[in-house]
């Protein structure tokens, strides 16, 4: 008997090789091969006779094989090509390129046949699958409902269903971690139920019950470990009341330049409160584009460094760290907070120069991309840790540096987002904290208009650009790439640089390119030339996704926008529209463009709000696309629909509750985790993440 553990190679039929090939499927383990739920199902259960078969359609049938021959085609190319009756017609049915097949049949025998009815020379049905009508045979393929598995190169449909249906029939009797009173109340199976029915069920609908039992167990699994972990750090960690810093917050509040909105007070007072506690804060804040995210994350340094304590920001780029670095120059002033700037563009005598002042505690605030989570680098007292775009990191590298400052104490954790989240998959992705919204944008923004204009060559795009800066506005022109591919017919920033910098009008305005291949100085002269007015017209690939903030700037231009998520695109309209000037978004569509890709550029255009555009962008998407295909952060879900399980997500937080509760074990941490880590598969990753 096989259980959940078990290697998924010591099941017949696996290999080496085949393991490996597994492997790049995430399946390593019984369990993971078990959870690789199937992605659709095909209804086999209908048999149609020959003479009713349509072209262009999936179909099964059931007859006698009549003939079967290989047949050898051009530059060697064997197909194998076959008749079949049924008692009222024949079909020629055609295995392309698969000359195997031929061994596998035999004539005279009665098969099931399932694939593609095409049109030629009448009708045939080309590369289907195959089984034989043996009696009481167990049909994994046809004559039923049958799964449909992502793949990959060298596994096919046939082979995965066999070892799906091996590993359910060689599996030991499995404990299932979700309590028989709670799968009642949502009307859901037991697990061994659950893993034969989202694989192999009886009926199409069976499946969905099936999938919802196995995506309840893995968001209590990811419920229960947050909780434990939120409980540990809230419960046993202690953190250095920052209260003593609120003289100085406020002279900070006081110097600004503008008022904050109601929705960046609300959240302010809610950060000040956790600040002053002696539990170490952990809050999300989560704000659209533009709303002010950065200056409530400078308050909240400011307040630390009042009270003797450092902070450290920590950003996902050298470009965001700059934003943020040339923000605090400007606001902090009136609060005399000493701040540094750290990269991995930093000189090395530089960083040293940083590295002693922070060690020291004579830096009070420092930013910086990952070069902050080198070893080497000591805090004197870190109390405060801001991690700009979370879902770029991992939970264990804010953690850590969270756990820079003091052995005793833990730093307070501040985690800001401007990618668009559903309020379901905020409440998942980051169960372990906190959460304020910023709802509204700081008054005098200005609307962004977003159109769709045909991408006919650099003319087209010329003219766009020459009417906006014959207006006096400023313009991003944004691609997907810095150099021409030659696998995918992408324009390249560089080549269009050049090319745009040609065209007389458009010289005179001033062109500049930004990637993030630059060096640091020539970003920084680039983007200092198109600030000033100097260049009107800044020619750059996504690193412009954030924390660029130019607010004399008018149009924004993306070109193959098809090849961005709405989540990105969100994110590059929002750099402009920032002042008082209304903004503008062109989106230069190809005639090549897919009904998929265009319905998503249709709910872009029309959606301007981040909050529904990444509800409508999850249900289009996933959630592990919506933020991008490696977040490393985001849990590895492999039945969980965050859109369909809203109510499973509900669940699952007060089962963890009950659940935890429960346990007579609780007081003892150890046995306590153990117990997790024993019940809920793959909670182990999320334990530490408070």
């Amino acid at each position: 008997m096989a259980s959940f553990s078990d290697p998924v190679r010591y099941l017949s039929g696996v290999g080496h090789e085949m393991a490996r090939r597994l492997a790049k499927l995430e399946i390593r383990t019984i369990r993971d091969l078990l959870f690789h739920i199937p992605r659709s199902y095909l209804d086999r259960r209908t048999v149609t006779p020959i003479a009713f078969l349509r072209p262009n359609e999936e179909a099964s049938i059931l007859g006698t094989l009549a003939s079967v021959r290989l047949e050898r085609r051009l530059r060697g190319r064997r197909d194998v090509a076959g008749v079949v009756q049924d008692g009222t017609g024949a079909l020629r049915i055609v295995w392309f390129n698969q000359p195997f097949v031929e061994r596998l049949l035999r004539p005279g025998e009665r098969y099931f046949f399932s694939g593609s009815v095409q049109p030629f020379r009448g009708l045939e049905m080309h590369n289907p699958e195959f089984e034989p009508d043996e009696e009481g045979a167990e049909h994994r393929n046809l004559a039923r409902v049958a799964p449909v598995y992502g793949l990959t190169e060298g596994i096919t449909q046939r082979w995965l269903r066999a070892r799906v249906a091996d590993a359910l029939r060689s599996l030991s009797a499995t404990p299932d971690p979700v309590p028989p009173e709670w799968r009642r109340a949502q009307a859901l199976p037991g697990l061994r139920e659950a893993l034969a029915q989202v694989h192999f069920p009886e009926r199409p609908e069976d499946a969905e019950p099936a999938r919802r039992r196995l995506a309840l167990e893995e968001l209590l699994a990811l419920q229960v470990s947050l909780q434990y972990a939120r409980a540990r750090h809230r419960g046993r960690r202690a953190a250095r009341s920052l209260e003593r810093g609120a003289p100085l917050a406020v002279r900070f509040r006081e110097s600004l330049p503008f008022t904050l909105t109601r929705s960046q007070q609300e959240a302010l007072a809610a950060i000040e409160r956790d600040l002053d506690r002696e539990v170490p804060m952990r809050r999300l804040l989560l704000g659209d584009v533009g709303s002010g995210k950065t200056v409530l994350a400078l308050a909240a340094a400011v307040r630390a460094g009042g009270a003797g304590m450092q902070t450290a920001i920590l950003a996902p780029t050298t470009l965001l760290a700059e934003q943020h670095a040339e923000t605090a120059a400007r606001l902090l002033g009136p609060a005399g907070l000493r701040f540094a700037l750290l990269t991995a563009a930093t000189p090395s005598k530089e960083r040293d120069r940083i590295a002693a002042g922070v060690s020291s505690g004579e830096t009070s605030l420092v930013i910086g991309t990952h070069a902050l989570l080198e070893r080497d680098l000591g805090f004197g007292s870190l109390g405060l840790v801001v991690v700009d775009e979370q879902h770029r990191f991992g939970v264990r590298q804010r953690v850590s540096l969270a756990a820079k400052g003091n052995g005793i104490q833990d730093a307070h954790l501040l985690v800001l987002t401007a990618t668009p989240i559903p309020r379901s998959l905020a409440m998942t992705l980051y169960g372990d904290l906190d959460l304020s919204l910023l709802a509204e944008k700081p008054p005098g923004r200005a609307p962004v208009r977003t159109s769709f204009v045909r991408a006919d060559g650099i003319e087209m795009l010329a003219r766009v650009l020459g009417e906006e800066t014959k207006r006096g506005g400023s313009a991003f022109v944004v691609y997907p790439v810095v150099e021409e591919s030659e696998t995918l017919d992408l324009k390249s920033a560089a080549a269009m640089a050049q090319k745009l910098a040609r065209v007389g009008s458009l010289a005179e305005a001033g062109v500049v390119l930004v990637h993030g291949r630059l060096k640091p100085a020539e970003r920084r002269l680039a983007i200092e030339r198109f600030r000033s007015g100097e260049a009107r017209i800044l020619v750059a690939t996504t690193v412009v996704e954030v924390g660029l903030d130019i607010p004399d700037a008018t149009l924004i231009v993306i070109e193959h926008p098809e090849r961005f998520g709405l989540a990105q695109l969100h994110q590059l309209r929002g750099r402009v529209g920032r002042a008082d000037r209304p903004g503008r978004c062109v989106l230069l569509v190809g005639r090549a463009i897919g009904d998929v890709a265009r319905k998503r550029l249709e709910i872009f255009r029309r959606v301007e709000n981040g909050q529904e555009l990444a509800e409508e962008d999850l249900k289009l998407r996933g959630p592990g696309e919506l933020l991008g295909t490696s977040q490393h952060g985001f849990p590895e879900f492999r039945a969980v629909d965050p859109v369909a399980d809203l109510d499973l997500i509900e669940a699952a937080r007060g089962l963890a509750k009950e659940v935890l509760s429960k346990q007579e074990i609780e007081g003892d941490e150890a046995r306590l985790k153990t117990w997790i880590e024993a019940h809920f598969a793959g909670a182990e990753r999320y334990l530490e993440s408070g």
